[in-house]
């Protein structure tokens, strides 16, 4: 990330940057890319990780996109079963009443 400034790129791709962090640094360097992704003229950023901590900071300029495949996936015939905006409800209600 240090030498990002030295290479003029439309956007970049993080993979699993976070594999093998212990939970503080990987909250650090969360903290950091989120800030220098979101500040202006800057590259559009690809994060790409099957984890991720809870209680992350996010920005508003940001984008979480959820892609969901594989053999363990439902079936079309049961594919309401994987809705994530009522997923996101859920949880939002979770955290409201444990407040």
């Amino acid at each position: 990330m240090a030498l990002q400034s030295m290479a003029q790129a439309p956007f970049r791709v993080v993979d699993e940057i976070n594999q093998g962090m212990d939970p503080r640094n990987e909250r650090m360097v969360h903290e950091r890319m989120v800030e220098i992704a979101c500040r202006e003229h800057t590259s559009q950023y690809f994060l790409i990780t099957p984890k991720l901590l809870t209680g992350l900071r996010y920005d508003e300029r940001m984008r979480v996109l959820c892609i969901a495949s594989g053999e363990h996936m439902p079936a079309a015939e049961d594919a309401n079963k994987l809705d994530f905006g009522n997923l996101v409800k859920i949880q939002q209600g979770l955290v409201a009443s444990a407040a």
